[in-house]
């Protein structure tokens, strides 16, 4: 299963990364992003009541994307939103606070570049 999240702040719509979950890798990807700078890929862990998008080197969060629950993508829906939690780690200039489900595909999906390739 992909999602795509997008992250941004409302009072800031030029600063955005727009995030591809990949739910059976565990892993995240960014597809694009204006105004912020974040790595490029990461791991996927859950939380209660959250899912951490987490550095790609390590299992440290980044930060938390609250209320988005994986652990049962049958009740997540497009347009779904959410708070973006950032850990004092995450080194980024400008803090995104705001996360939404842009698109929820089932169907399995090769990716054009295989960036978790092992």
């Amino acid at each position: 299963m992909r999602i795509t999240i997008k992250l941004d702040r409302p009072k800031d719509p030029d600063r955005f990364a727009v995030l591809w979950l990949d739910l059976d890798l565990s892993h995240w990807s960014r597809e694009m992003h204006s105004g912020v700078d974040i790595p490029s890929w990461g791991l996927l862990r859950t939380a209660p009541g959250a899912t951490l998008i987490c550095d790609p080197d390590s299992t440290d969060a980044l930060c938390a994307l609250t209320d988005l629950d994986l652990e049962d993508p049958t009740r997540l829906i497009e347009g779904q939103f959410g708070r973006v939690v950032w850990y004092r780690d995450a080194n980024l200039e400008a803090r995104l606070d705001r996360w939404h489900v842009q698109c929820i595909e089932s169907d399995s999906i090769e990716a054009e570049n295989e960036v978790f390739d092992e």
